[in-house]
């Protein structure tokens, strides 16, 4: 899915998306800085190929519906040319971009800046897949796989396609919380606790040096894992050797981090509308504005300046709040306490970072600054309803969950569509839909059908997944499982494992996490 994004959007499409690209072309040949060009604010000059240069000049369409990529210009004179390039990401860490840029030391022209984009999406998505595993191995864990993959907007996956650090990280602080939460709740035992303190430790190590604001979502996932994990839990964690060692790594990528953001004034930025104004003026416009950065969890593409469509945003809006109210209400003790804790930091931190910066920069924010902080509330709020409905889901239940993974596998691929209907033909009341395939302006590399096939395919790979889960976690797909087993121990005298594995190669026997989540089972036996 993310795959297909970063395919369907035109190079430069996606905000900041050049100064992004000159960044990472340059920390791969040895530049992680540049110089200063005397324009005042963080704009540096960085020797880039000529090609890596030429995505500052292919704006035209930029912020105007009606206008089409067609109006880029073609690149003048060699391409593979070392040229003097600008960017405004110049003073950021370059870790990420170190771990995108190298597909352009490998081939030139646009096709190395796709190249760029796969691996940005690769490199997120591989997180977002240990999240997804970790949570599978909890105890409980029916809801928390769907509001996690309710998180995955298509904001998310639109960002996941794109040469931009944002996306690395949503997708680290979701493998850290997933996987901190499988080391506190899942019973770990000897070689078990590699992965999730392999896996926290890289993410952890990664995020701290995304952006100079990640060492902050950092703490703040950290605070709420712990937050869920009881006295108990929290020592057992701390007495393993492997977690202390990750925790010496995470440390010194952050003392790394630190000494980046003060060394090289990560934080620094262009004055824009409403510089010069006061901490309270700023902290009113961001609550006035609350509700209206969260179109920016959602969906909103370009240089913002179209969103998704009013259903889907709607839709997301509704399980969102949802999900987060009923943890609330129905959630016990800590997790109740964890809920709270995240849903506060999304709603509170962005008002208190953009009034602390509005006299000197002024208003800056973006809703998808703190999807960071989005995915692992929405995937905390699943664990809390885990926790207080331990239970499968009863059957009036199902046929609901199945109507929302498929309404929300339409939105993806409504919202995919509608977003490359922008950029094929442009908006315009007389632009028809038929025009997309009839009489397109623009097409995204393969041509428009081929990207759209590759995402609706991924899309109903995750729905049919999603369809799958909730059959297994519901109280007929409970029995059903039970009395399978049943029936594969009265015909196998010798037991379920060596009906499994043969007598001569008995499977590992059940860990504990496994013999919880069966607990329910007899429980919901009509």
């Amino acid at each position: 899915m993310s795959s297909g994004w970063a395919l369907a959007s035109p190079l430069s499409s996606v905000p900041d998306e050049p100064a992004h690209i000159v960044k990472a072309a340059a920390v791969v040949r040895g530049e992680l800085v540049g110089a200063q060009t005397g324009e005042g604010g963080p704009l540096l000059a960085v020797q880039v190929p000529r090609y890596i240069e030429h995505t500052n000049q292919i704006t035209c369409f930029v912020r105007n519906l009606a206008v089409t990529p067609k109006c880029s210009p073609a690149i003048p004179g060699d391409p593979t040319e070392i040229v003097s390039g600008l960017t405004t990401a110049g003073l950021y860490n370059p870790v990420y971009y170190a771990a995108v840029g190298w597909p352009s030391l490998l081939t030139s022209g646009f096709k190395a800046v796709y190249g760029m984009r796969l691996v940005s999406a690769l490199l997120t998505s591989i997180f977002l897949a240990f999240a997804f595993s970790a949570l599978s191995r909890l105890p409980r864990y029916k809801w928390a796989i769907i509001t996690l993959a309710a998180s995955v907007t298509p904001m998310t996956l639109f960002l996941n396609g794109s040469v931009n650090p944002n996306s690395l990280e949503y997708g680290t602080t979701a493998a850290i919380a997933a996987n901190l939460l499988l080391l506190l709740k899942g019973s770990l035992r000897g070689r078990s606790i590699v992965v999730p303190v392999a896996v926290t430790t890289i993410a952890a190590a990664l995020l701290a040096n995304t952006k100079a604001l990640s060492l902050l979502w950092l703490l703040v996932v950290v605070l709420v894992v712990a937050i869920l994990g009881t006295a108990a839990e929290l020592r057992a964690l701390l007495r393993r050797p492997a977690v202390w060692a990750g925790a010496v790594v995470i440390g010194a990528s952050c003392a790394y981090a630190l000494w980046w953001v003060a060394s090289h004034n990560s934080l620094d930025s262009k004055p824009f509308d409403g510089a010069g104004l006061g901490f309270d003026a700023g902290a009113e416009i961001m609550i006035d504005r609350t509700f209206l950065f969260m179109q920016g969890y959602i969906g909103q593409f370009g240089w913002l300046e179209l969103d998704a469509p009013t259903g889907v945003m709607a839709l997301w809006t509704a399980v969102f709040f949802s999900a987060a109210l009923a943890a609330i209400i129905y959630g016990r003790g800590r997790y109740r306490v964890g809920t709270i804790f995240a849903s506060s930091a999304l709603l509170v931190l962005p008002i208190l970072l953009q009034a602390v910066i509005i006299t000197e920069q002024g208003m800056v924010w973006q809703g998808r600054y703190i999807l960071a902080i989005f995915i692992p509330c929405l995937m905390v709020a699943g664990v809390t309803l885990d926790n207080a409905h331990r239970r499968p889901w009863p059957a009036p239940a199902v046929p609901v969950l199945n109507t929302l993974v498929v309404l929300l596998a339409l939105c993806q691929v409504l919202t995919f569509v509608w977003v490359l209907r922008r950029y094929s033909t442009g908006l315009a009341m007389d632009i028809r839909w038929i025009d997309m395939i009839g009489n397109p302006q623009w097409q995204p590399p393969l041509g428009t059908l081929p990207v759209v096939t590759v995402f609706t395919a991924g899309t109903l790979l995750g729905m049919f997944l999603l369809l799958r889960h909730v059959r297994s976690n519901s109280a007929a797909g409970a029995v059903f499982s039970k009395e399978t087993d049943q029936m594969g121990q009265e015909a196998n005298p010798l037991g379920p494992s060596v009906a499994a594995t043969g007598p001569h190669n008995p499977g590992p026997a059940p860990t504990a996490g496994a013999s919880e989540r069966l607990a329910p089972a007899g429980q919901a036996k009509p």
